[in-house]
């Protein structure tokens, strides 16, 4: 069945990106990858650790088709390290695009492969790499150049020369020659006349990759919400959907028969929008109103994740200044049209579940909910992690594993699947 709403999905954007204004520059693939094989198996689980920054860098955890787990695999494959502070990672062709803010260096482990790594996603062999210094844009005021954000917080791909990383705006990235720009319509200006800030109007949460666009949601401060689609070979937002309620940016996920969720929130309120879109058309199909808490927390993973006609999610509890991930998953029925809260109560599961170091992510290929806890959260202390795989394919969610200290501090859970 995945490869079927895989596929009605790629063609409906292949559509919708049809556009004579989309400058269609360079190679990128519009077909499912189920061929590739090793790391990029679609019936394997990559988790792109931040680590414990200031005594390790980032790493990459694999968890196999058949179960066993490596904890370090990237290093395992090119016996160097990613680099510091793992962001997040895409896969796109059978290439690996794994991003760090590398603002730091760990004493002894300073020789690391830098910001952004390109690596064979089969084998996680390096291809090219980039460090910090190599990353720096044209800023539109005054047109000096301007290294990347030290809090950078995603990035996807359409090939190697159209890499999208979400930092002060949404930037361009041609690893081909190097050549760094900001995305036009993506960003705000603060500040104006004195600091001149470069402020993204852009969230990293759900965002996706099909044909030769890009899909993301605009939210927050700077701007109202609404669904982006950015081109190859563009350097500004190729459109733009409005969306109207909510103003903060709670994550995007895919249905079964493709449709694209995108959904949104206002902080405080225990009130979630979704948004049913209709991509060949450029518009929203449906909108409905939840009666929940569907924030994405300060983490920049999607804030609702898709699993077998319901939609999954934990909300966070949140104040002017903290946010912290719930320990306990709800889910809305798409055919009921209703919240089931709790169903899935972290901490019974697994007492040292204080924090979710992300937001639950599914795997429809496997009917599986992957949940990556740890039990403190403080500089300069390795947590106890465990990664949790519950069972969704029944009535209610059942933990089938529990698998400690392969996680530290996980930005992000991806299944090989959902590229």
């Amino acid at each position: 069945m995945k490869k079927i709403y895989v596929l009605f999905l790629t063609c409906a954007l292949l559509v919708a990106c049809n556009d004579e204004n989309v400058e269609n520059s360079g190679s990128g693939s519009s077909v499912p990858e189920t061929s590739l094989s090793g790391y990029a198996d679609p019936n394997g689980i990559l988790i792109l650790n931040q680590g414990t920054y200031t005594l390790e860098n980032a790493f990459l955890s694999y968890l196999a088709p058949d179960g066993t787990i490596e904890a370090d695999a990237y290093r395992n494959a090119n016996g160097t390290e990613l680099g510091n502070d793992g962001v997040g990672l895409y896969m796109r062709d059978g290439k690996l695009y794994i991003l760090c803010n590398d603002w730091r260096k760990v004493e002894g482990k300073e020789n690391n492969d830098g910001l952004l790594v390109i690596a064979n996603a089969e084998t996680l062999q390096k291809e090219k790499s980039f460090r910090r210094e190599d990353m720096k844009f044209a800023h539109p005021i005054n047109d000096v150049q301007e290294e990347v954000d030290e809090s950078m917080k995603g990035i996807a791909a359409l090939d190697e020369r159209n890499i999208f990383i979400i930092a002060q705006g949404v930037l361009r990235f041609d690893s081909t020659t190097g050549e760094l720009n900001l995305m036009e319509g993506a960003y705000e200006i603060g500040n104006k006349g004195s600091a001149n800030t470069v402020e993204s109007t852009v969230s990293p949460r759900g965002m996706l990759t099909a044909g030769d666009c890009l899909y993301a949601a605009a939210g927050g401060f700077w701007s109202s919400t609404a669904l982006l689609e950015f081109a190859k070979g563009k350097d500004e937002v190729n459109r733009r959907l409005e969306l109207g309620k909510g103003d903060q940016i709670s994550g995007m996920c895919l249905t079964d028969d493709g449709t694209l969720v995108v959904g949104t929130y206002t902080r405080g309120k225990d009130t979630g929008y979704l948004y049913f879109i209709d991509l060949e058309n450029w518009s929203v199909k449906e909108q409905k109103n939840i009666p929940a808490n569907i924030s994405a927390g300060s983490g920049d993973t999607s804030g609702i994740t898709y699993l077998g006609g319901y939609i999954y999610f934990t909300g966070a509890e949140e104040t002017t200044f903290t946010s912290t991930l719930n320990t306990a998953v709800s889910r809305y029925s798409l055919a009921m049209g209703r919240v089931e809260k709790e169903v899935i109560d972290i901490k019974t599961d697994e007492p040292s579940a204080v924090y979710l170091d992300c937001c639950p992510v599914a795997d429809p290929n496997a009917g599986y909910l992957y949940v990556a806890t740890s039990d403190t959260r403080m500089e300069g202390v390795v947590p106890e992690s465990r990664l949790l795989v519950y069972d969704c394919s029944g009535e209610t969610p059942q933990l089938v594993r529990d698998i400690p200290d392969v996680v530290h501090y996980a930005k992000g859970i991806y299944p090989m699947s959902k590229f």
